[in-house]
C-alpha cells in the first residue's frame, strides 16, 4: 500500500494580501496543501476614470511594434478597454505582444491571444533588457499608477520608444480597527506579498510585521516586492524563486522544513 506523503503546510495559517480577484488560484493551491488561508486584500484595482491618453494611443495602434504587459491586471484592463472601444486586434497582425511572467502570459492566453516574448526572469527590467528588435520601435505599455520608470529607461537606452500609459489604479485598502484586530487574532504563520503596493498597505495598516505579527514569517514573490519591504526595514524570510505563486508555496515549505 502506497504511503501517503505528509503535507508540510498542513494546518499552517497563511495570510493573503493580494487583490480579491487575483486570490482564487493562490487560495486553491494553499488549500490543496492543507494550509488554512486568511484572506485580507490590502489593495484594490480599478480602471482610471480619465482614459484619454490610452485612447489616443489606441487610435494609432498601427504605429506600435510591441505591446508590453507587466501584470495580469494590465491585460485585463487593456482588453476591457479595447472591447469598450470596439477595437479588433486582428486588424493589427504585425503588433507583437510581450508579457512579464507566466501568470500574465496565461491571462493573455485565456483571452485567446498569444505572447511573442516572455523574459527568462519574471521582471519588467529583464524584459526591457532582452526584448528583441526594439531600436527605433514604438512600444505601448498599459500600466498602473504605481508602475516604475526603471524599465522605461532601459528601453530608451536600447533605442526603443516606450509609451507607458496609466490604465488602472492600484489603491491601498484602509482597514477598520475591528478588521485589524480580527486579522492579528488569527495568528498567521506566514504573511505573503505579491506586490510592493501590498507591502506598503500592510505597513500603513499594521506597521512592521516583526512587531505586530511576530513570529509570523514574511514571504515575497520577487525582488521588487522584497525591495519595498527592505525599504521599510522589514525582516524578509524568503523571496520566491521562481517569482510565482507556486514559488511562494515552495518557499514556505522550505521555511517549514528548516524550523527546528
Amino acid at each position: 500500500m502506497q504511503k501517503q506523503v505528509e503535507k508540510v503546510l498542513k494546518g499552517k495559517k497563511v495570510l493573503l494580501t493580494r487583490p480579491l480577484e487575483g486570490m482564487e488560484e493562490f487560495y486553491r493551491k494553499l488549500d490543496f496543501e492543507g494550509a488554512k488561508v486568511i484572506s485580507r486584500p490590502l489593495i484594490e484595482l480599478n480602471a482610471v476614470k480619465d482614459q484619454s491618453k490610452i485612447d489616443a494611443a489606441l487610435d494609432k495602434l498601427e504605429d506600435f511594434e510591441w505591446l508590453v504587459f507587466n501584470s495580469p491586471a494590465s491585460v485585463k484592463f487593456f482588453f476591457q478597454r479595447i472591447e469598450e472601444r470596439g477595437i479588433k486586434m486582428y486588424f493589427y497582425p504585425d503588433l507583437k505582444i510581450a508579457t512579464v511572467g507566466e501568470k500574465t502570459k496565461m491571462k493573455l492566453e485565456q483571452l485567446g491571444y498569444r505572447t511573442n516574448f516572455v523574459p527568462i526572469e519574471f521582471t519588467a527590467e529583464v524584459l526591457a533588457a532582452n526584448l528583441p528588435n526594439v531600436a527605433g520601435k514604438q512600444i505601448l505599455i498599459p500600466a498602473s499608477n504605481l508602475s516604475g520608470q526603471d524599465y522605461i529607461r532601459a528601453f530608451e537606452k536600447r533605442g526603443g520608444l516606450p509609451h507607458q500609459h496609466v490604465l488602472y489604479e492600484n489603491r491601498p485598502i484602509h482597514l477598520s480597527e475591528g478588521e485589524k484586530k480580527k486579522t492579528i487574532d488569527q495568528i498567521p504563520d506566514y504573511l505573503t506579498f505579491t506586490s510592493g503596493s501590498a507591502v506598503r498597505s500592510f505597513d500603513a495598516n499594521f506597521g512592521n510585521p516583526q512587531h505586530s505579527f511576530d513570529p509570523a514569517q514574511v514571504v515575497c514573490i520577487g525582488p521588487s516586492t522584497a525591495a519595498t519591504a527592505a525599504e521599510l526595514n522589514w525582516k524578509i524570510d524568503s523571496v520566491a524563486a521562481p517569482h510565482t505563486v507556486e514559488g511562494m508555496i515552495q518557499a514556505m515549505k522550505r521555511l517549514e522544513e528548516q524550523t527546528p
